[in-house]
This record gives C-alpha cells, sequence and structure tokens, in this order.
C-alpha cells in the first residue's frame, strides 16, 4: 500500500469545501501546471520561455544559451529558469490572496461582516467615508456592531523596501486628511505574519509615522507605542495597530468581535490547511518531467498517455472518486509494461510511486482538461 495522497482537485465533498475556498487562488497555479504538462506541452514550455524579459535574460546570462541549442544543458538552462521564475512569481502573487482567505474566514466565523474584495471601494467610499483617486485599497474589511476593521497583510516584514512598507498606512493617510470625525470606530490595522527575527519593525514604524505625519498631528509617543503592539488613537475614533504574529493577531479577531473563542478559530482554520498534496506534487513532477524532456528528449506525461491509450484504459467517475485506491492499481498494472528508462527513481517501488503520481495528475486533467485551453491563452497572451 502506497503513502496516501490527498488532492483536493480530485476531491468533490463536504469535508474539503472550506480548505479548497481558501486555497482557490494556490490551486489554480496547480490547474496550469497540470495543464502545461499535458496539454501541447511543447508549446506551453517555449511561450514560458519568450515571457522572459530582457534584464532577466541579461542578468541571468541567458543570451547566451540561445547560440548553444544544440547543447542539451544550454536549452533546458532556459527552460529550468523561465518556468522557475513563471512558478515562483506567480506562487508569491497567491499566497497573499491565502493568507487573505485565511483571515476572512476566520472572522466571519467570530461573527463578524466580511466585505468581499469587490465591495471594497463601494464600502469605503459610500460607507465609512474614504474617498480616494489613487486605488488605494485594503486586503481585508470587516464591520462587527459599530465599528469597521481595516487589514493590511504582509507574510513577513523584510519584503518590500520603504516605498512599500510606506503605501501600508497611504488608504489611512486619505481618510485623516480630512477634518471630519467618522460616527463609528476605525480600526486600521498592519499584520505581519510571521514575525521572524521582527528586523524591519523599526523601519516599518518609521515609514508609517513618515507618511502620517504629512497629514495629521501624532502623538509623541506614536513610534513606541506602535513598535510595541499598541493601539495609537490617531483621533478619538480612528485607531492604528500594527500586529506580528498569529496569536496577537487572534487575540485583536477576539477583542474587535467580542467573541472570546475566536482565539482558537484562527489555529482552526490554519490546521485545515496542514494536509493536501496538489502544490508540492504537481510542481516536482513537472521540473522533473522539463529535465527529462529537454536533456533526454522523453516526456513522461505524453508516454503515460499512450500507455494508457494502448491498454485501453479510461479513469471512471468512480476512479476519480476513489483515486488513491484506483490510482495505485492502475499504476501496478501498468508498471511491467513500461520498458522505457525514462523514469528518475530506480527502485521497483519508487518507480511504482512516482507512476502513481503521474496517473494522479492525469486524472487531475481529465478532470479539468475541458479549461485547460482558457487556462493557458491567458500564459500565451503574455
Amino acid at each position: 500500500m502506497l503513502d496516501r495522497r490527498r488532492l483536493l482537485l480530485l476531491e468533490d465533498n463536504e469535508a474539503s469545501k472550506e480548505v479548497i475556498e481558501i486555497l482557490q487562488s494556490s490551486l489554480g497555479l496547480v490547474r496550469i501546471l497540470v495543464c502545461l504538462a499535458f496539454c501541447d506541452e511543447t508549446r506551453g514550455f517555449q511561450v514560458l520561455t519568450d515571457t522572459l524579459d530582457s534584464v532577466k535574460k541579461v542578468a541571468a546570462g541567458l543570451y547566451a544559451t540561445e547560440s548553444k541549442i544544440n547543447y542539451p544543458i544550454a536549452n533546458y538552462s532556459r527552460y529550468l529558469f523561465s518556468f522557475q521564475q513563471f512558478f515562483h512569481s506567480s506562487y508569491r502573487a497567491r499566497q497573499g490572496n491565502v493568507l487573505e482567505e485565511i483571515i476572512r474566514k476566520t472572522l466571519k466565523k467570530a461573527g463578524a461582516t466580511v466585505f468581499e474584495k469587490r465591495e471594497h471601494k463601494n464600502t469605503l467610499q459610500n460607507i465609512i467615508g474614504i474617498d480616494t483617486t489613487s486605488g488605494h485599497d485594503v486586503d481585508v474589511l470587516a464591520a462587527k456592531d459599530n465599528s469597521f476593521l481595516l487589514i493590511q497583510v504582509r507574510s513577513r516584514d523584510d519584503t518590500g523596501g520603504t516605498t512599500a512598507k510606506g503605501s501600508l498606512v497611504e488608504l489611512l493617510a486619505d481618510f485623516l486628511q480630512h477634518e471630519r470625525e467618522p460616527e463609528f470606530n476605525l480600526y486600521y490595522v498592519i499584520y505581519v505574519w510571521e514575525p521572524l527575527q521582527e528586523e524591519q519593525k523599526q523601519s516599518l514604524v518609521n515609514k508609517c509615522q513618515s507618511q502620517l505625519e504629512r497629514v495629521i498631528t501624532l502623538q509623541d509617543d506614536f513610534a513606541e507605542t506602535l513598535y510595541n503592539g499598541g493601539i495609537v488613537d490617531l483621533r478619538s475614533n480612528t485607531h492604528l495597530q500594527l500586529v506580528y504574529g498569529t496569536d496577537k493577531f487572534s487575540e485583536l479577531i477576539s477583542n474587535f468581535t467580542n467573541n472570546r473563542g475566536a482565539t482558537d478559530l484562527l489555529r482552526e482554520e490554519l490546521s485545515l490547511l496542514n494536509n493536501w498534496d496538489d502544490m508540492w506534487l504537481s510542481y516536482a513532477m513537472v521540473s522533473l518531467e522539463l529535465e527529462n524532456m529537454k536533456i533526454h528528449n522523453k516526456f513522461n506525461f505524453k508516454i503515460l498517455e499512450e500507455k494508457l491509450s494502448k491498454e485501453g484504459l479510461s479513469f471512471s467517475n468512480e476512479d476519480i472518486k476513489n483515486y488513491n485506491e484506483s490510482s495505485e492499481r492502475y499504476a501496478l498494472q501498468i508498471l511491467p509494461k513500461w520498458v522505457e528508462d525514462t523514469l528518475p527513481v530506480d527502485s521497483p517501488s519508487e518507480q511504482l510511486n512516482y507512476l502513481r503520481d503521474l496517473i494522479l495528475l492525469k486524472m487531475i486533467f481529465n478532470k479539468i482538461n475541458a479549461s485547460c485551453p482558457d487556462i493557458l491563452n491567458k500564459i500565451y497572451r503574455r
């Protein structure tokens, strides 16, 4: 019996519904990887190399490889670099969406009203009274009783320069430059998810201070209070707080919603995400197969499809539903017929495992295959 996988893109049950909603953005990247693997792999990976701008090519020395296309390593390096560049830039953009969705789910469960992103502009302008022409927004916007909570989320404080740090309070500065006092409490929170060593904390505080003191007179203890995680009263009903780490943020949610049980809700949401395999599996398999394709001129995704077709094997709805058992069964059936020396692992048990994982990705492809043209066209148009 092989180790079990949990692939959210193959699940369709109530138990997985919330996790899939939280990870929707990350699963979108998984869909791209699977479509690249099984749907016109040559064009897909070629297009990724075409998305590299000249700066990246110069900085990585990739222009030199273009004159060495007959040397497999040089050819592979272009594809590897472009794939890794595409994957990591796309992943970085998506991980923030996951953090925001976790916070939204937690606030809803704690009893707050949480506004969808598409509702932010209208809520900020027509309800809260923040009228900005600069396109500023917040990551999460919620309300409870007569209070609004505006949250800017950062995964850590050592990303982005001084401009990025200052942008965290630009929306608040837009609001404060008007003299009117809101009839409700407005809590503006900068939340840094990973405290790490808090190496950039003072820099973050300094930049917030320099941005806000342009539009309002700050209290003498502003920097100290903000640095220590206290609530800074900018006006009688307008407050600013800098929060580091999930424990402190859980306390903030509890205080805002007046729900003592809220301190455990964030931990519960995070625990839901500890067991899923779609991303690491698709990323690792596509990375390995890219090397196979460009150095050895073999592509196991394509070989698998040929084997399945030759054996007359197709995946039923019941196979998809019981994907762990059925993928292992098909792998056991195909492995004796896999005479090609293309699997990147050596022992029979490892080969069976690898083949099973190829089959699982093929199952995902079969499930999402109708949407692949639209998914890949977005890449082709870049």
